[in-house]
């Protein structure tokens, strides 16, 4: 779970919320199900495609709505959820998606 400005990104397949505290906070999901606000919709060798479920708020109050772009990687990646988690942290700084896709390389 990580804490960013405002927002909770939490692994719905992992974390937990620990206390009542954690609901103050508007709460983004990631996992590879149909209930997570973030997923990856296809993941493969040369990266996934990032997937935006259930819109969300930026740092500086821009929507972040459903949508899907690429995300690339190099090498063998067997657990998402971190890539996930920074994708999604990514977003709330404000940085948008096209720099995201051309920009990002996870190693």
């Amino acid at each position: 779970m990580v804490r960013i400005f405002e927002n909770i990104i939490m692994d719905c397949e992992r974390d937990t919320l620990s206390n009542d505290k954690s609901l103050e906070f508007p709460l983004i999901t990631c996992g590879l199900s149909q209930k997570s606000s973030v997923t990856a919709s296809s993941i493969d060798d040369d990266g996934f495609v990032y997937c935006v479920q259930r819109g969300f708020y930026t740092h500086s109050g821009r929507i972040i709505l459903p949508q899907e772009f690429k995300v690339y990687w190099t090498g063998v990646h067997e657990n998402i959820y971190p890539y996930l988690e920074f994708v999604t942290a990514l977003l709330l700084i404000d940085m948008k998606p096209s720099a995201i896709t051309k920009r990002l390389v996870f190693e």
